[in-house]
């Protein structure tokens, strides 16, 4: 027996005690047992059979049989690269299901009634964010639940100043905007008795004298479930650069390509939907990429739509806090993950 015949024989042992430590802990799934079987025979066959190896390259047309080995341990550990990456996205989904549960937990616990309801995530927003409350309320409107997404300036101080006036649900560890999307609906699912839901962001980009459009396509269309903003869809008066909206174009493309759905504006922030609409929405992406799943849930529960004209006021403040154009890669890619791999 030579050398590689002793790691043949040491890999399948290792292998062996593996298999029997998951099975008895019934740990394994019916592809992990597969998988395992398959690689031990294999070492079990080349390592009293070495000649086989000689034999079994000839048919992958390798020029050495150990390239067949080496090739299949890469995609043996490729493989188990991806079971990794699965269960850190587990373990992500479950801090922030915990997370989320303590916040509605040690929140305000009231019916909400009324017309609308805003719902504001906010994440060290201190110097706009009072300018945004005071806004809404000054124009009557009742119903305002933000999310501290565990903000490290003031934020939660200045909110607390509201207290009378907003319900505030506090993240204890940042867990980004589409986590804050979800502690609300998860509130509202469970307290709402509002007829529709306004996402709104804390940095002011969002006019209020738009929401009067939104309101206006649910009166006119009573099948209507969700309506979204649009920069696009005719000329508006949103300050957007050139760069971003060339940027904003190409998404729209990737989203039909990956969503089958047709839009002018592909990441809509302001959005009012039917509190009902809830109930087939539920945000599993973890990080920015919240928006793509939300038209995705769109198309493939085949929600009715529809797209208005909004201007969005863009500030040095709101534009200083822009994710980088170069993450629309990172999202494409997250995207994909979640669309075909999940």
């Amino acid at each position: 027996m030579n050398l590689l015949d002793v790691f043949f024989f040491i890999s399948w042992v290792i292998l062996l005690i593996l298999a029997i430590d998951i099975s008895r802990k019934q740990k394994f799934n019916a592809l992990h047992f597969l998988v395992f079987i398959w690689v031990w025979f294999w070492l079990l066959v080349f390592t009293f059979f070495p000649n086989t190896l000689s034999k079994i390259w000839l048919l992958f047309w390798l020029q050495r049989w150990a390239d067949l080995l080496v090739y299949s341990s890469i995609i043996f550990l490729m493989y188990f690269v991806l079971l990794l990456l699965n269960k850190v996205e587990e373990n992500k989904s479950d801090l922030t299901k915990i997370i989320r549960e303590i916040a509605l937990q040690n929140s305000k616990k009231q019916i909400i009634s009324w017309e609308i309801c805003f719902v504001i995530p906010a994440y060290n927003e201190e110097k706009i964010i009072w300018k945004t409350i005071k806004n809404l309320i000054k124009n009557n409107y009742k119903n305002i639940i933000v999310v501290n997404d565990w903000s490290k300036d003031n934020t939660l101080k200045i909110l607390e100043k509201y207290n009378d006036k907003i319900i505030i649900l506090n993240h204890y560890k940042n867990r980004w905007q589409w986590a804050s999307l979800e502690t609300w609906f998860e509130y509202l699912r469970r307290y709402g008795k509002v007829k529709y839901v306004c996402s709104f962001d804390a940095d002011g980009q969002h006019q209020i004298k738009d929401l009067e459009k939104f309101l206006k396509e649910f009166k006119e269309d009573k099948n209507l479930n969700i309506v979204l903003w649009s920069r696009f869809i005719t000329k508006t008066n949103t300050n957007i650069t050139f760069l971003r909206k060339i940027i904003l174009k190409l998404w729209i493309l990737f989203t039909f390509f990956i969503s089958h759905i047709k839009l002018t504006d592909s990441h809509n922030g302001y959005r009012v939907m039917k509190l009902e609409t809830l109930k087939d929405i539920s945000i599993t992406i973890d990080g920015m990429w919240h928006a793509s799943e939300i038209v995705d849930i769109i198309s493939s529960k085949k929600l009715k739509f529809k797209e208005i004209p909004v201007d969005i006021l863009y500030t040095d403040y709101s534009i200083a806090k822009w994710q980088s154009s170069r993450n629309a890669i990172n999202i494409a890619l997250k995207t994909i993950w979640y669309k075909f791999f999940k």
